[in-house]
């Protein structure tokens, strides 16, 4: 997360990475922004970060930006870059995803709390997605949003209030072929659930912060989400 973010359109991130981002505004546009920043006491990483900016009044239900991996071109055809030799998308029922993450503080997450990042599966209507969300009660949930599956996963195991306004650590495992779905933060296991299957592969993976639902609430208060160094794994 050391090039700068172009401010328009669905386009590849300077340097050909094989990551992208949609739906970007220039800084202090009314609907939010994404924008390259430097915070000195970002951890593992250069004092480079990606900043998401969510203004006052801004109407719940959409991010500031979307980053992603992997970018296609148009008509989806191969990614640019691939993980592993030539991929489609992720191309994997497997993913490991591990980054640094910051909230301001305070934060106004609203009625319906404020999401981290998504995990998507191919196959249209009979894919899906799942997410990583920050709920008003302080915790790190997760919800997939698969056909006969729309069930919270609360955390089961450690159940940690987030501290707002310092950098953490989050890991993310999901296997939809065995079912294993798993998350932690600062090293500390939140959740582990047997039952998060899906039959199509994952092919995206998105720090596409989106805050809230769809009750049509507004932003109290200027909130961020800083994101550093980022790992997205997949097993063959």
């Amino acid at each position: 997360m050391d090039v700068p973010l172009p401010a328009e359109g669905d386009v590849p991130l300077p340097g050909g990475s094989g990551w992208a981002v949609v739906a970007n505004a220039p800084p202090g546009d009314a609907r939010g922004s994404a924008s390259l920043a430097y915070d000195s006491a970002a951890p593992f990483t250069p004092v480079s970060v990606y900043a998401f900016e969510y203004p006052q009044g801004m109407v719940e239900g959409t991010a500031p930006a979307t980053v992603y991996f992997p970018y296609r071109e148009s008509g989806w055809r191969r990614a640019a870059v691939s993980l592993a030799g030539q991929r489609d998308g992720l191309a994997s029922r497997e993913v490991y995803v591990g980054f640094w993450w910051k909230p301001s503080t305070p934060f106004d997450l609203g009625p319906n709390g404020n999401k981290i990042a998504f995990l998507f599966n191919g196959g249209g209507d009979a894919g899906g997605q799942q997410f990583l969300i920050l709920l008003p009660d302080g915790r790190l949930h997760v919800l997939p949003e698969y056909p006969g599956d729309f069930h919270w996963r609360d955390p089961n195991v450690t159940a940690t209030v987030v501290q707002l306004g310092v950098w953490h650590r989050i890991e993310w495992h999901s296997n939809v072929a065995t079912g294993d779905m798993e998350w932690w933060l600062d090293g500390v296991l939140q959740g582990r659930y047997h039952d998060v299957r899906n039959a199509h592969e994952f092919d995206m993976f998105q720090f596409s912060p989106t805050w809230g639902g769809n009750t049509g609430a507004t932003k109290r208060e200027t909130d961020h989400y800083w994101f550093g160094h980022v790992r997205v794994s997949v097993r063959e």
